[in-house]
């Protein structure tokens, strides 16, 4: 599915176990209302998974909180109806996240919930909702900005110049960018 299956690349190293472990679950339990997308596949998915562990780890975060972004990774898009906009499928994500654990054995995570739930929609609200929560803090927001910025380096899928770099939240995201365009160009090529 993703070219990070057959590359021993260094930023890969620290996060395989995880990323094949949260890719695995998502091929085999995670139902996409869009499977014949373009834009917004499980491939798409997968690769923000990668960046969003990468981010994480250079972050030094916790197994919990690395889980956290794994599990908003695998369900960010499964609920789209279309490959606009789409404002409100976070929303239908994050309940079908959720729903989900309460189904299965997945364990439910509310810094997930909200990930899921916020990442289509601007930061403004995004951030002032996870703040507002009494159960979030903090580190929430930080995922938050985390994962926002593993989906825009994603960009590289919809043209040349649809990543915009003045938006990241993470100084690591910023480092990322090159890595992520090549990563991109190389899964490409062996895609054709």
């Amino acid at each position: 599915m993703f070219l990070a299956n057959v590359l021993e690349i260094p930023e890969y190293l620290p996060i395989k176990n995880k990323y094949e472990y949260f890719l695995n679950y998502m091929d085999q339990h995670v139902e996409f209302w869009l499977p014949e997308s373009e834009i917004h596949t499980k491939s798409h998915c997968a690769r923000v998974l990668m960046h969003a562990l990468i981010i994480g780890h250079k972050k030094g975060l916790s197994e919990t909180e690395m889980d956290a972004l794994g599990m908003a990774a695998i369900f960010h898009d499964s609920r789209r109806l279309d490959d606009g906009l789409d404002v409100g499928h976070g929303k239908r994500a994050a309940a079908y996240y959720k729903a989900y654990c309460g189904e299965s054995d997945l364990p439910y995570d509310i810094s997930t919930y909200y990930i899921t739930y916020y990442h289509d929609r601007d930061d403004t609200l995004g951030l002032s909702e996870i703040r507002k929560s009494q159960t979030l803090g903090e580190q929430t927001v930080l995922l938050y900005q985390i994962f926002k910025d593993a989906d825009a380096l994603d960009r590289f899928r919809l043209g040349p110049d649809a990543l915009d770099e003045r938006f990241h939240r993470t100084e690591e995201a910023k480092k990322l960018v090159d890595f992520v365009r090549n990563l991109y160009h190389k899964s490409n090529e062996i895609n054709l």
